[in-house]
């Protein structure tokens, strides 16, 4: 799934300077999930826009979701969007909830969002979870 090689993490400095570009501090787990994988993680998640690279677009994403499925729920200031899957769903959480927060998540067509975990760390291990299995699959 994943080679030594492919996984990068952010660098410190490079976290400090988005959090200032987009006015957000993010919780404590997510940036050390950044710091592990942030930049490149070989084929885990594939087709999910999350990396560093992706990450100061993923807001406008949600937001056009939203607009276009005319959708009364909006994101509130404090929600930071960290995936956009194949641009039909989306993942969040509320910067302001914990170092660990409850995750949420967005299906075009659905009138609201609902919360999928209790927290970040929570997602990431069913989602690497979820990912050797399919892998191994294979």
């Amino acid at each position: 799934m994943a080679e030594p090689a492919t996984i990068r993490g952010c660098r410190e400095e490079e976290l400090g300077r988005f959090e200032k570009d987009l006015g957000v501090a993010l919780p404590a787990v997510y940036r050390l999930f950044l710091t592990r994988m942030g930049r490149s993680a070989g084929a885990f998640l594939l087709g999910t826009d999350f990396l560093l690279a992706d990450l100061g677009s993923l807001r406008l994403q949600a937001e056009q979701l939203l607009d276009e499925g005319k959708v009364g729920f909006r994101l509130k200031e404090t929600d930071f969007v960290f995936a956009v899957h194949q641009g039909y769903q989306f993942l969040f959480f509320d910067t302001k909830e914990s170092d660990d927060p409850a995750v949420w998540l967005y299906d075009e067509g659905d009138v609201a969002s609902r919360k999928v975990f209790s927290h970040f760390s929570e997602w990431l291990e069913a989602c690497v979870s979820d990912e050797i299995d399919a892998h191994s699959a294979l």
